[in-house]
């Protein structure tokens, strides 16, 4: 038996797409679209594994039979490994089912938290989550009430300012994680700006990144996941887990405050995942969305405005700090961004 590795063009090639959709499904988890690249392992002409990577996270892992616990899965995931690390990245990501969860700890990646039977969140990095922790822990301020929000912030917006400071008059200390990811409209590094100028008048918040570790449900990837399990509510619980066992203790956070979304669905599973994983360890406060015109302040309505060039109507929505970074040269090329989007 030799084997070989091969690209797999599944949005191009009709034939590659059909051949990775049967091995998928022969292993009983869904396609995903949101892939960069996928490979498949070969016997001669016989698929016998693929693979998928988006960025830094490896996805869409599938063995034939035949070929389990053996070459071609050291030969697929070692590959796509180096495609993410060829690509400039410093860690690599895998969720996966717990039966999966022993062959990825053989190729040296190490759990960081798990949801059940349902999920594994493993990494393998040269710098990877318990150094992660530690320089988050530098940034530990004692106090005796110390509270966490975490956030998008795209962009930052009056309602999002309205959730920080009730939070912060009511805490000694208040640490904001802003979403590391750069998946929205406005880039992380713009939207992590755009907090700490926002926030710059309270001297109780700290504002940190999170990595890798705390992904939006854009990107959660949830292709091995039954199909009757709630995505949001596993992510959610993931979440949970990641923030109450390790984030929060490294800073000492004692208390979480989400905002209110009586019309949200997802948010109200996502805020009743966070109570039940918290328990009493945690306290989660839930905090009335604010208002302009009657309606809830939102990022969304923020970007729906800029669309349709309703410019001056967002100094109800946002800001000074944050209008400015819109009116400014910066902002340009964002909100024509958002222009054309469809």
């Amino acid at each position: 038996m030799e084997l070989s590795i091969r690209r797999l063009w599944v949005k191009k090639i009709d034939k590659d797409r059909k051949r990775w959709e049967e091995i998928l499904q022969q292993a009983g988890i869904r396609t995903e679209e949101l892939v960069d690249y996928t490979v498949g392992v070969f016997d001669g002409d016989t698929l016998a594994a693929t693979g998928s990577r988006y960025r830094n996270v490896l996805k869409c892992i599938a063995v034939c039979k035949s070929y389990t616990g053996g070459e071609a899965v050291s030969l697929l995931v070692s590959h796509l490994m180096s495609e993410v690390f060829d690509e400039g990245h410093l860690s690599c990501y895998v969720y996966t089912k717990p039966s999966s969860a022993d062959s990825f700890r053989y190729l040296g990646f190490q759990e960081i938290e798990r949801v059940g039977d349902q999920l594994v969140f493993m990494e393998k990095a040269l710098h990877g989550f318990p150094e992660f922790l530690r320089n988050l822990a530098k940034e530990k301020v004692p106090g005796e009430k110390v509270a966490g929000i975490v956030m998008n912030a795209n962009p930052f917006t009056k309602g999002h300012l309205h959730l920080v400071e009730k939070a912060a008059r009511e805490n000694d200390i208040l640490h904001v994680f802003v979403l590391s990811e750069d998946l929205s409209d406005f880039p992380a590094k713009v939207r992590m700006e755009l907090v700490k100028k926002g926030t710059a008048h309270l001297p109780q918040v700290r504002i940190h990144e999170t990595g890798d570790y705390m992904v939006s449900a854009k990107t959660f990837p949830s292709y091995f996941l039954k199909e009757d399990a709630d995505i949001t509510e596993v992510q959610a619980t993931l979440d949970a887990k990641i923030f109450k066992d390790h984030i929060a203790p490294a800073l000492g956070i004692t208390r979480r405050y989400v905002g209110e979304e009586p019309l949200s669905f997802a948010t109200n599973i996502y805020n009743g995942a966070l109570k039940k994983v918290f328990g009493e360890d945690l306290e989660i406060i839930i905090i009335p969305r604010k208002e302009s015109g009657g309606n809830v302040i939102s990022a969304s309505r923020v970007r729906q405005y800029l669309k349709e060039g309703r410019i001056p109507e967002l100094k109800d929505l946002v800001p000074p700090t944050t209008f400015e970074f819109l009116v400014s040269p910066e902002g340009e090329p964002i909100i024509e961004k958002i222009k054309n989007k469809e």
